[in-house]
């Protein structure tokens, strides 16, 4: 693991790799983003282009499922979605590589979340803003990315958070494609779980557990071998937590959810959580400045693994 300088001249809140790994877009609170693509002589990562994406703070960054295309997404405190598409017949780092397509301009509130379906439920988008509304727009015609629908919104708050207090929103879309279509959205310490209908609309079919305080991240893992999905979140009470959830029985059902492990290893708030591609592994960042690893046993519990250190002047794997 090596340490490489953005160049942002402001707090980077956002880093995406995409779907190979091979490339990565940073997004900052100088309102611009950044693509870099890897090196392989070298080990380093090469600016590809930067350019200036919004009027306000840029909060998330995310690739579409390459079948789209070479195509990205950003949202910002300016309360706005853009959608843009790489022209790899302009030059690199020119400021043009990469074009606006679209801009979505429904959200009244700053936008803290945003991210791409998996590719076998079309080209949607998933967002939820400050004000509690979570809306999911989709390119109904994947080959025309300029046009995007609202197909579903709903807020996920009673009344607006204090300007005083501290809020977190964030989302995450169910990963498997043998199971029916589920995202889940964060606001404050609430969590809600909504699925596609057969007939197209989306309901809420489950609610995770209330946490001790609010929600920093939620990551749903992909199901490769289970009869049953998983979802981890990070707190700032300073627990990972996971839950199992099952789907009903009957038709119509609620999921069933629960608590399955929990962990307070961080000793802080807990900022991150990332599943790796076969949902054996999850990763958490926290306040400690150090990314755990835990991996399920044969017991099912999970345990952690290693703890990677960005800290030390050699990056360290602790055992």
């Amino acid at each position: 693991m090596k340490p490489f300088n953005t160049g942002h001249e402001e707090l980077v809140h956002d880093v995406a790799y995409d779907f190979y790994g091979r490339r990565i877009a940073t997004c900052s609170s100088d309102t611009t983003v950044k693509v870099f693509d890897r090196n392989d002589s070298t080990g380093e990562w090469d600016l590809s282009d930067s350019w200036k994406a919004h009027d306000a703070s840029i909060i998330k960054v995310c690739w579409a499922n390459p079948e789209f295309g070479k195509v990205l997404a950003t949202c910002s405190h300016d309360s706005t979605i853009k959608v843009w598409e790489e022209n790899i017949r302009e030059k690199q780092n020119s400021g043009k590589r990469w074009k606006r397509v679209a801009t979505i301009t429904d959200h009244k509130g700053p936008i803290y979340d945003l991210a791409f379906s998996p590719s076998h439920c079309g080209l949607k988008l998933a967002s939820i803003s400050t004000d509690g509304q979570f809306k999911i727009h989709e390119a109904l015609d994947p080959n025309a990315i300029g046009s995007w629908t609202n197909i579903f919104e709903t807020n996920t708050l009673s009344s607006a958070p204090s300007r005083q207090l501290q809020s977190s929103f964030c989302l995450s879309w169910g990963k498997s494609r043998f199971s029916k279509e589920y995202v889940v959205a964060c606001a404050l310490e609430q969590s809600y779980i909504y699925q596609r209908q057969e007939n197209g609309k989306y309901t809420q079919t489950g609610q995770l557990p209330a946490h001790g305080s609010i929600i920093r991240d939620i990551s749903w893992a992909p199901s490769i071998g289970r009869g049953y999905q998983l979802i981890a979140t990070a707190c700032k009470d300073g627990f990972v937590r996971i839950f199992k959830i099952e789907e009903p029985v009957t038709e119509g059902g609620n999921l069933q959810v629960s608590l399955i492990n929990q962990f307070d290893d961080h000793k802080g708030d807990v900022w991150r959580v990332s599943w790796n591609l076969t949902g054996t592994i999850l990763s958490s960042a926290g306040d400690d400045g150090r990314v755990r690893l835990w991996k399920s046993t044969y017991n099912k519990e999970f345990q952690c693994v290693g703890i990677v250190s960005a800290e030390q002047k050699h990056d360290a794997i602790e055992d």
